[in-house]
C-alpha cells in the first residue's frame, strides 16, 4: 500500500502567491514600514490559507494509512515531515543568528534573546513570549505540533460519525480567538497559536472528506461563496469570513483545473513560485535583516530612507529572497531530503515529498517543468486527480465490520 502521489498544480499556484503575500506584510512591519504599501494589511490570513491547504494535502497523502493503522505508518511519516521541514528551518534560523552575531541590530518586535533560541532546535519557538530569531516559523512550530495530533485523530476526522459537529466545532473555537481580538485571527504565540493552528488543519482534513466524497456541489456556486465571503470579511473586518473564503477556494482549485483561472495558476511561473514557497517563507526575515545590516554598517540606517526608495528597496529585496529561495530548492532543499531520506524510502514517503527515484524522463511528459513538492508552510499541493474516494471506501469498510 502506498501513499497518493497526484496533485493539482494551480494550488500550488495559490501557495506561492499566498507566500509572496506574507513577505509583503513582514516587509510592511519588521523591514520598511515607511514603504505604506497598501491592500496588504491583512495578508497575515495567508498563513491561515495554509494551515487549512497543509490539513487537506495531509489528508490526502497520508489519511487514509494513518487512519486504518497508525502505528504502522507514524514512523514514515514523521521521517518523511522532518526531512521536508526540519533542515531549511535549521539552516534559515542559524543565518539569522549569525545575522545578528555580527551586526547585533535590534528588530522591532522580535527577541534575540538566548531563552528564546533554547526554543528553536526542539520547534517550540512558538512558545516564547512572542516571535523571535527566524520570526515566521512560529507557525512551524505549530504545524509540527498539529501533525502529532494528525497521527492520533485522522481516523476520528476522515472516517468518524460526526463530521459536521466537529467542524461545528472548529468554527467556534476560531471564532472565540477572532471575538477576543477584536476579529483578528493574527494570533502566534502560545496557546491560541495552537488552537488556530489546529482548528484551521482539522476543517483542511474535513473538506478533504467533503471532495473525496464527491458531493454534488456545483463549482460556480463554490467559487461565488468564495467572492461572498471574501468581500464580507473586507467590509466587517472578521478574519473568520475570510477562512470561510479560503476553504471556498480550495474547494474550488481541488476540482476545477481547466477553467481560466485554473489555467493561470497551472502556468510554469505560479508553480514554480509554489515549489519555491517554503523556501521564500523561511528565507525572507534573514534576507531582510541581513539587508538592514549592511545599510546599518555603511552608516546608512534603512529607516532614513523616503516613500519610493523604500519601495524600490522593499521589491528588490523581494526578488532576491525569491531568486535565492529558487536556487536553495534547486540545489540544497531537494538533495538534503534525499540523503535524510536515502533511495531506498523512494518507493513510498519521500515521492510524495517531490523527490522521486531516477527513471527515465519521456520528451513532453512535462516532468522538467512541473517538479512536485511538498511544502508547508507552506505544505505542497498533492490532491487527488483520479476521485477513487479513499475515504468514502473507508467508512463502507468500517460500517459492514460493524453489521458483521
Amino acid at each position: 500500500m502506498s501513499y497518493a502521489t497526484t496533485r493539482i498544480p494551480c494550488l500550488d499556484g495559490l501557495r506561492g502567491l499566498a507566500a509572496l503575500g506574507v513577505v509583503l506584510f513582514h516587509f510592511n512591519i519588521f523591514f520598511l514600514p515607511q514603504a505604506r504599501l497598501p491592500f496588504i494589511s491583512r495578508a497575515y490570513l495567508a498563513v491561515d490559507f495554509f494551515f487549512m491547504l497543509s490539513g487537506f494535502v495531509m489528508a490526502h497523502v497520508y489519511g487514509r494509512l494513518l487512519a486504518k493503522n497508525w502505528r504502522m505508518h507514524a514512523l514514515r511519516f514523521a521521517r518523511a515531515r522532518f526531512a521536508r521541514l526540519y533542515p531549511l528551518f535549521a539552516v534559515t534560523t542559524l543565518a539569522m543568528a549569525m545575522v545578528f552575531a555580527l551586526s547585533d541590530l535590534p528588530l522591532n518586535l522580535v527577541s534575540f534573546s538566548g531563552g528564546s533560541l533554547a526554543l528553536q532546535p526542539f520547534l517550540l519557538q512558538q512558545w516564547a513570549p512572542g516571535l523571535s530569531w527566524d520570526y515566521p516559523s512560529w507557525s512551524i512550530s505549530t504545524e509540527a505540533e498539529a501533525y502529532v495530533f494528525f497521527v492520533f485523530c485522522s481516523g476520528l476526522l476522515l472516517a468518524g460519525k460526526y463530521p459536521r459537529l466537529i467542524a461545528t466545532g472548529c468554527i467556534v473555537m476560531l471564532a472565540a480567538l477572532s471575538l477576543r481580538h477584536s476579529g483578528s485571527l493574527n494570533c502566534f504565540v502560545g496557546i491560541s497559536a495552537l488552537l488556530r493552528t489546529l482548528a484551521e488543519f482539522s476543517l483542511g482534513m474535513l473538506l478533504y472528506r467533503a471532495h473525496s466524497a464527491d458531493l454534488e456541489f456545483p463549482s460556480w456556486l463554490t467559487a461565488c461563496l468564495s467572492v461572498v465571503f471574501a468581500g464580507l470579511a473586507t467590509i466587517t473586518r472578521l478574519d473568520l469570513l475570510m477562512v470561510a473564503a479560503f476553504g471556498c477556494l480550495i474547494y474550488y482549485s481541488a476540482r476545477n483545473t481547466t477553467d481560466r483561472v485554473g489555467k493561470l495558476l497551472n502556468s510554469r511561473p505560479l508553480v514554480a513560485l509554489g515549489n519555491w514557497s517554503y523556501s521564500i517563507y523561511l528565507w525572507h526575515a534573514p534576507g531582510h535583516y541581513a539587508v538592514m545590516a549592511a545599510f546599518a554598517l555603511i552608516g546608512y540606517p534603512v529607516t532614513q530612507l523616503g516613500l519610493a526608495s523604500s519601495r524600490l528597496l522593499l521589491f528588490t529585496t523581494a526578488l532576491a529572497v525569491v531568486v535565492l529561495s529558487a536556487f536553495h530548492y534547486r540545489y540544497l532543499e531537494i538533495p538534503c531530503r534525499r540523503f535524510l531520506l536515502g533511495y531506498r524510502f523512494f518507493s513510498a514517503a519521500s515521492t510524495i515529498d517531490g523527490l522521486q527515484p531516477p527513471r527515465p524522463v519521456v520528451a513532453g511528459s512535462g516532468d522538467q517543468a512541473h517538479p512536485v513538492a511538498v511544502a508547508l508552510q507552506p505544505e505542497a499541493v498533492t490532491v487527488e486527480l483520479d476521485l477513487v474516494k479513499p475515504i468514502r471506501n473507508l467508512v463502507s469498510t468500517r460500517r459492514n465490520a460493524k453489521a458483521r
